[in-house]
């Protein structure tokens, strides 16, 4: 395994991971940005139910004390029926009662008032203590299960006592701090709602009406499904920030959780309420959403899968490139050993040329006749030109062509080993003669060449030259000519009917080839042209 590939792997794994997770993710977050707009609509919903629920006080006890400013005598029957419908319709009510203004004077001559009670510290209830003004508990509803609060002094301690001078001060409606109820408290504070009632003859305060509340029942009813979102803390800013009401489980927690909680301020008649709203902890909680769980296993599956099959497609990648590099090095060792083998015949067949060569040289020693030495070294011309060609096959690196100007070099030194008796100049690009061409092409070469030699300079004190030009006319055609400054041909001279083996050779290799000869012939010199293909 490369380390391109193990990058790829583990940018697979990565990319998968971080798209599985951030899906996981996303789908928790979607269910958490949810939970916060469940705790805000609780919120804002717990303020609007707050308020309302105040407002409702307000209309009660306006409702009672317009009552009993208008009534100068009320009974306990008379009291229960116009109070019934609100403790009905008002959840949050624990009671409601009446309370008239009682002067010391009255309580002393008085032989109808009930016993005056209070509280002590165990909050049982006792006989009152002598003071200059009471507010005894005359009339209540519910009646029966608050009997014994009937008689109870409202003016008895100093919480009730400071909100009764203050209603009787304003002739608004008063709240008292967080109290401990009279009866059925159970250690939950509350508080009572006052509003003073003024005698419409005397002009003076005939006593209070009041409402009475358990913080637990009012906030419990009044919130009963918003509590399911958020716990509350409630506390009166004007006794010192004091608890009136929390539901929360244990009283450390609100200071555990103080960053988390929205804060509110309620204005409850003349008092303020702030209100800690704590988010439930299944809604601050990472959700863990089953479904999210499901993607993420899926996603990570599918990441590894993915990884699995690359590197597994890799990997018969890798075997078959194997198995083709191993076939190509075997065709490529095949290959070598055929051309070590051609290039072995070539020289073979170079070798064969020039041993029949050299018996033509030993021929030739026992030879008296001139036309038949010159026979045998025409022929040795032309088969030292076939050998030469197949050096220069089995010389070239692929043994498939023949390098035109390096043979056109060799011919022609050659040539001048057998005739020292002119100067050549070639003028040849590197160019590569296929295989099927080169033997023809290497004998027309030979044979005008050797033709110029023999007897185009007769004088050879002169300065003869022999030049061989070669140019690519396009990507497939060559020109070839072959010039020298001799004393030209006959006047009679026809190159199709010319006699004699050499041109007869020429003209069977230019067809061979598909070529034409030309030339052209004055007595500065002769020129011979052809023009072949070249599939090279």
């Amino acid at each position: 395994m490369t380390r391109l590939q193990t990058l790829k792997y583990l940018a697979l794994l990565l990319i998968g991971c971080v798209v599985s997770l951030f899906i996981f993710f996303s789908i928790n977050n979607r269910t958490l940005v949810r939970n916060k707009t469940t705790i805000d609509n609780a919120v804002a919903k717990s303020e609007l139910r707050i308020d309302d629920e105040l407002n409702k006080i307000n209309l009660v006890i306006e409702s009672l004390g317009f009552f009993f400013e208008n009534n100068a005598q009320v009974s306990q029957k008379n009291f229960e029926r116009f109070t019934n419908p609100f403790l009905q319709k008002l959840s949050g009510i624990k009671a409601l009662a009446w309370s008239p203004k009682i002067e010391k004077t009255e309580r002393i001559t008085g032989s109808t008032l009930p016993v005056i009670t209070e509280t002590d510290s165990l909050n049982n209830l006792i006989v009152s203590k002598p003071r200059a003004l009471y507010f005894p508990v005359r009339l209540l509803n519910p009646l029966e299960p608050l009997q014994k609060a009937v008689g109870f002094d409202l003016n008895s301690d100093s919480t009730r006592r400071s909100a009764i001078d203050k209603t009787i001060k304003t002739g608004e409606i008063a709240l008292t701090g967080p109290i401990r109820l009279v009866i059925q408290d159970n250690g939950v504070p509350g508080v009572l709602a006052l509003q003073s009632v003024i005698d419409t003859a005397s002009k003076e305060v005939k006593g209070l009406v009041l409402s009475v509340y358990r913080m637990d029942d009012f906030f419990s009813k009044t919130l009963a499904s918003e509590l399911k979102v958020v716990d509350i803390c409630v506390h009166d800013e004007h006794t010192d920030n004091a608890l009136l009401y929390t539901s929360v489980s244990e009283s450390t927690e609100l200071q555990k959780l103080e960053k988390i909680a929205t804060k509110r301020r309620i204005n409850a008649a003349d008092r303020v309420w702030n209100i800690h709203y704590i988010p439930k902890s299944q809604y601050l909680l990472f959700p863990h959403i089953f479904e999210s769980y499901v993607v993420l296993f899926l996603g990570l599956v599918t990441t590894f899968l993915l990884t699995y099959v690359a590197k597994r497609r890799d990997g018969h990648n890798d075997r078959l490139e194997a198995r083709v590099r191993l076939r190509t090095a075997e065709l490529e060792a095949s290959n070598e050993i055929k051309e070590n083998l051609l290039r072995e015949i070539h020289h073979r067949v170079k070798n064969n040329l020039q041993i029949t060569s050299s018996l033509m040289n030993m021929q030739k020693r026992r030879l008296t006749s001139k036309e038949a030495i010159m026979a045998l070294q025409d022929s040795q011309a032309r088969i030292s030109a076939i050998a030469l060609t197949h050096q220069k096959i089995y010389q070239d690196k692929d043994s498939k062509a023949v390098n035109l100007h390096e043979y056109l070099k060799d011919l022609m030194e050659y040539q001048k080993k057998i005739s020292a008796s002119f100067s050549y100049k070639i003028n040849c690009p590197e160019i590569s003669i296929d295989l099927d061409q080169a033997v023809p092409l290497a004998l027309i070469i030979s044979e005008l060449v050797t033709n110029a030699v023999k007897h185009a300079y007769p004088d050879i004190t002169k300065y003869n030259e022999l030049r061989i030009d070669v140019e690519r006319l396009n990507t497939d055609n060559i020109s070839l000519t072959i010039l020298d400054n001799g004393k030209g041909l006959p006047e009679d001279f026809d190159i199709e009917n010319a006699e004699g083996i050499g041109f007869e050779i020429i003209r069977a290799l230019c067809r061979q080839i598909s070529s034409k000869l030309t030339y052209e012939s004055t007595q500065n010199g002769t020129q011979f042209s052809l023009i072949f293909e070249n599939k090279v």
